[in-house]
């Protein structure tokens, strides 16, 4: 959808974000002076300036499909019969013509390991844990999130500690690796979500698509659910003249396992819900053994903080395999080994009156004490930070 200059509810919901001093860091004094209309402009560096758009994507409000899978799952043995449940009820990248073609056989022996290794440390403590969470999801989110925190020491250990500190965990995004523009992978992949599971893309067209310098491409595409819970989705590909560029080589690798799933946390007090900060849930997860790379904020003076955790190595992929990627360019068949991460996101929320308005653009009624009721500032990712924070994952 086109942006188009007649107000909506949305733009107008947005000026008056940027009208607000409510996402304003008393530390930062900037904000409020280079902002107009629906955006701010956060000066980076000299001559630099970021710009980000306040105004929500538009969408319906859709049941949660997760639920009825998920809801009463208590063992691992029920788990993976719940997973293949949803496998088979929904359309998944697996059945759609042509977006296997590229993909190796490997990719579904890894993923079958993953789920004969998780029968050794998945007790029902965990199984639950997980299920808890996933339950307010969607069943394409769902089944993603099960394959990330089953591959990921990360991922599980976040959810964990986070009842000793008392934090809301919230699922705030999942980037799926395609393969490469030439074949429109992500291209296809985008359709089947919209087609088949509700998806949109953002009505801002300067959201719509990502297009990152060092040879890779991405459609971000959004969800809300009548629970109040956000999913948003970072479809990502090569670009169709980057042979070397990493991403095609994950997707011929892995598949559509995520490349990384991005998790938030939040804490209520009086009221009023607080993001936690990034420093303490790094602090946190360092504590667990869980080591995080070089976070970054400073493209949305705080906005939108975000940063990745040590990626989890995969030793096992076929040495013929990895000799054919490494006839691409030498050291890529080492690269894809980065398998997967769990990304660190904090977004800075919304005051309580602002977060009524918010969910009212999707006929939600607000409460603040529900743990998915989360109304950040900033909605969306903003393309330099996002390829600085990906680099990471490389160079890892």
């Amino acid at each position: 959808m086109a942006t188009t200059n007649t107000p909506t509810p949305f733009t107008q919901f947005a000026q008056s974000l940027v009208n607000d001093a409510c996402y304003v860091d008393p530390k930062v004094d900037t904000l409020e002076k280079n902002c107009s209309d629906t955006r701010i402009t956060i000066p980076r560096s000299e001559g630099e300036w970021s710009i980000l758009d306040l105004t929500p994507f538009e969408a319906r409000a859709q049941a949660c499909t997760a639920r009825p899978y998920f809801e009463k799952v208590r063992n691992y043995t029920e788990l993976v019969q719940a997973y293949e449940k949803v496998r088979a009820d929904f359309v998944f990248e697996t059945q759609v013509p042509g977006a296997s073609d590229h993909v190796s056989e490997y990719a579904g022996q890894f993923m079958q390991g993953i789920f004969s290794q998780a029968q050794s440390f998945m007790d029902e403590a965990r199984v639950q844990l997980i299920c808890r969470w996933i339950v307010d999801l969607d069943a394409y989110t769902a089944v993603k999130a099960i394959e990330s925190l089953l591959n990921s020491k990360a991922d599980l250990t976040l959810l964990q500690i986070a009842a000793q500190h008392q934090w809301q965990v919230l699922f705030d995004h999942l980037a799926i690796r395609c393969g490469s523009q030439a074949n429109g992978d992500a291209e296809r992949v985008v359709e089947m979500l919209k087609t088949h599971h509700g998806y949109v893309s953002p009505q801002l067209d300067h959201e719509a698509f990502y297009q990152f310098p060092d040879g890779w491409n991405a459609y971000p595409l959004y969800k809300i659910l009548e629970n109040g819970q956000v999913l948003r989705l970072f479809i990502d590909q090569s670009g169709a003249d980057h042979p070397q560029q990493i991403i095609q080589h994950w997707n011929r690798v892995y598949g559509y396992t995520a490349h990384h799933l991005a998790i938030r946390a939040t804490v209520t007090k009086d009221g009023t819900r607080h993001a936690v900060s990034l420093g303490d849930i790094v602090d946190a997860l360092q504590a667990q053994g869980v080591a995080s790379m070089t976070p970054t904020g400073r493209y949305t003076a705080g906005l939108l903080v975000q940063v990745f955790t040590q990626p989890e190595k995969n030793a096992g992929i076929p040495t013929a395999l990895k000799q054919q990627i490494d006839t691409v360019a030498p050291g890529l068949g080492t690269t894809v080994e980065n398998a997967k991460l769990l990304e660190i996101v904090s977004r800075r929320e919304m005051v309580p009156e602002k977060a009524q308005r918010f969910f009212a653009l999707y006929g939600i009624t607000y409460d603040a004490h529900n743990p998915l009721h989360s109304a950040p500032v900033y909605q969306y990712f903003l393309p330099a930070q996002a390829a600085h924070v990906i680099k990471t994952s490389i160079q890892a």
